[in-house]
């Protein structure tokens, strides 16, 4: 029986700096292929955060054996970051940083708000079909304002699946914003290896879930 695979995400789940068949997901299939496992992968990326929850009023759900969702990359950042940052934009950016600590403390944060709230209709709509459902947190990022963002997007997203009963992988609790994850001069895009990693740490964590695991997958 074939694995049908439902996978919602930015564009980040691939990279433009990967070779072919180099993302997690791709890693995560070819270890579902090297069990037994025949898989039929359906796309629906780059996916701003905005349309996921209407888009996937619209897809057949009942269809998937499993759905990888990965949101909030791209909302999660700073959209003035430099790729090559001098000493004096480091230096703001880091000014920015503990100015959104402090603010956090008083007021929501617009992009965290849009999350939280883009993140509630969603979970909303894949309430009947969550027990098939792996949330992945946002990736991390080297540049220090969009690096706390996508930290406490991740806290977000990890309280509020749990709570909903959700399936959570954390990808910040094996992948940090450490120079050797990412791809040569960018502090966005993780590299081959990073990806790598993930997609056999996301298989692991396929296999240890139960309630996740369909189809007749052999033993390694």
């Amino acid at each position: 029986m074939k694995l049908q695979l439902l996978v919602i995400a930015d564009s980040l789940h691939y990279d433009a700096g990967l070779n072919s068949r180099q993302s997690y997901i791709d890693q995560f299939v070819q270890q579902l292929e090297r069990a037994g496992q025949e898989v039929v992968v359906t796309y629906h990326a780059p996916m701003p955060l905005h349309t996921i929850a209407e888009v996937l009023h619209r897809v057949p759900l009942r269809r998937y054996d499993l759905i990888i969702l990965q949101i909030a990359n791209r909302h999660l950042r700073d959209a003035r970051l430099s790729l090559r940052p001098t000493p004096g934009e480091k230096l703001l950016e880091l000014a920015t940083m503990w100015k959104m600590r402090i603010l956090s403390w008083l007021i929501n944060i617009q992009p965290l708000r849009d999350v939280y709230t883009q993140l509630a209709r969603i979970l909303e709509t894949l309430r009947f079909h969550r027990h098939r459902v792996i949330l992945l947190t946002p990736f991390p990022h080297r540049e220090p304002v969009s690096g706390w963002l996508r930290r406490k997007g991740s806290d977000l997203l990890k309280s509020q699946g749990s709570h909903r009963g959700f399936h959570v992988f954390d990808v910040q609790a094996l992948i940090d914003s450490r120079e050797e994850f990412f791809i040569t001069g960018d502090r966005e895009r993780l590299n081959a290896i990073s990806h790598e990693l993930l997609g056999r740490r996301l298989y692991d964590f396929y296999r240890a879930e139960s309630s996740l695991t369909t189809g007749q997958l052999k033993q390694e």
